[in-house]
């Protein structure tokens, strides 16, 4: 799926304006799929700010690790707001309001399910002018750790209301700890090599991270890749009909950095994964293959995935000079 800042490139590449514009389409705050029921518009005169009813709310304490799910229904409930700022969506519907405490800084997961046509919002405090994040049915966010509670909104479209599911998952971002030992070693050569995997059936462990605009659902399969200095790495997944992703740790513990990732195209496309090794030293790194949602079936899984290192310079070996003088007896 491209990029925004992709998008952006393409058609301005002309003007002078490009750089500025390119600058300014970083990634969103918030990860959601790539797809909502309507188009996300800019916010109409319909917008007014207000307490969507953070008085009386239910709180729910927040922490690594939490996983749980909530229902309601706002059948015959008033709505107090219309709208929010981030989304000029009409949200004239009754509302429900849960307040998230959160005392350390979190990565949170949310997703709404629901018969009716309703909307999921997350306010940095009681006013609907204060969204920092929106979807149709699901996101994750980073959220900062305080004293005042986040406020999580379930709206309705255009005056919808009706019975909710919310499910609230939170946990710590980044790689989890089990990769460093189950990871498969990628040899990455001046020669191409090649390697055939699947995903079917495999554990979602990493869906989100500040290097990727959308969620990947998907179960991954793990890679541990060498590259030496200055090596430059190509990977190219294909053969593949889900619609695929690839990520690139530079460590496989939780604070590992997400140093590169793919996902340019819908499903059955190539991805192309590239990056050079310039730390000055040679450094293990982690591959992901993933998808945006898991294959549904054991043949939709399959992938054929290439791996090939170009450029990596090699350090210079120290050897005795006993040893060298071995060679001329």
């Amino acid at each position: 799926m491209p990029s925004a800042t992709n998008t952006i490139s393409k058609t301005c590449a002309a003007l002078a304006l490009c750089l500025a514009a390119t600058a300014t389409a970083a990634h969103p705050p918030f990860r959601a799929p790539r797809t909502a029921d309507r188009p996300d518009t800019s916010p109409s005169a319909l917008l007014r700010g207000g307490d969507p009813g953070c008085a009386g709310a239910p709180v729910l304490s927040v922490a690594p690790g939490l996983d749980t799910v909530l229902t309601g229904d706002t059948t015959g409930g008033v709505s107090a707001v219309d709208g929010y700022g981030c989304v000029g969506w009409n949200e004239s519907g009754p509302e429900a309001v849960l307040l998230l405490d959160v005392p350390a800084s979190a990565t949170l997961h949310l997703i709404l399910e629901s018969a009716a046509d309703l909307d999921l919002f997350l306010l940095s405090g009681c006013d609907s002018d204060l969204c920092v994040a929106h979807h149709t049915r699901e996101f994750v966010v980073d959220v900062a750790g305080g004293p005042d509670p986040w406020v999580l909104v379930i709206d309705g479209y255009f005056g919808a209301a009706g019975p909710w599911s919310l499910t609230v998952r939170a946990f710590a971002a980044g790689v989890p700890p089990e990769v460093c030992a189950t990871a498969t070693p990628l040899l990455c050569r001046t020669a191409t090599t090649d390697a055939e995997g699947s995903l079917y059936g495999l554990p979602n462990q990493l869906f989100a991270d500040d290097c990727a605009e959308y969620l990947e659902a998907g179960g991954e399969r793990w890679y541990a890749v060498s590259l030496a200095d200055s090596a430059l790495a190509t990977l190219t997944l294909s053969d593949q009909i889900f619609d695929a992703a690839l990520w690139l740790f530079d460590g496989c513990e939780p604070t590992a950095a997400c140093v590169a990732f793919a996902d340019d195209g819908i499903s059955g496309a190539q991805e192309v994964l590239t990056y050079r090794n310039l730390t000055g030293a040679r450094r293990a790194y982690y591959l992901a293959v993933d998808a945006a949602q898991p294959p549904p079936g054991e043949f939709d899984g399959d992938y054929f995935l290439q791996s090939i290192c170009t450029g990596g310079i090699v350090p210079n070996e120290t050897t005795a000079w006993g040893a060298i003088k071995s060679f001329y007896r």
